[in-house]
């Protein structure tokens, strides 16, 4: 499943004050990640995601994604297992003229249901592939 979001920061968005967006998603382990910047953003504009009150990405703590007229596509796995499923993106802007946009998106495989779970751990039981 894919998910984005357009955000518009306001001049003058501080760092402790940052503009906070929630993505509700479904379920599942993240696959590719996209963080877009377009050109005239000059690393003015910040963005963090977090989930459950973690900083998923960048994975540093602390730091943010900042660039100009670039688009940075990673890969990540990651469980989002525990409602509410949504991504916390925190975005802040130190232009102190202009607005500026800056486009989040991810792919989402969705979470095998537990029963599917159960049979498949009983089928490798049976084939000797695991132990009781």
């Amino acid at each position: 499943m894919f998910f984005q979001t357009e955000i518009v920061i306001p001049p003058n968005t501080a760092q402790d004050d940052p503009l906070v967006t929630r993505l509700q998603v479904q379920p599942g382990v993240t696959r590719q990640v996209w963080v877009m910047f377009p050109h005239g953003c000059f690393g003015l504009v910040h963005l963090q995601v977090w989930y459950w009150g973690w900083q998923l990405w960048p994975w540093t703590p602390g730091s943010s994604f900042a660039w100009d007229d670039y688009v940075f596509v990673f890969e990540d796995r990651y469980p989002l297992t525990e409602p509410p499923y949504e991504l916390v993106l925190k975005a802040w802007n130190d232009d102190d003229t202009y607005e500026h946009r800056v486009t989040f998106a991810c792919t989402i495989e969705p979470a095998a249901p537990q029963d599917e779970l159960e049979r498949l751990h009983d089928a490798l039981l049976a084939l000797g592939l695991l132990r009781g």
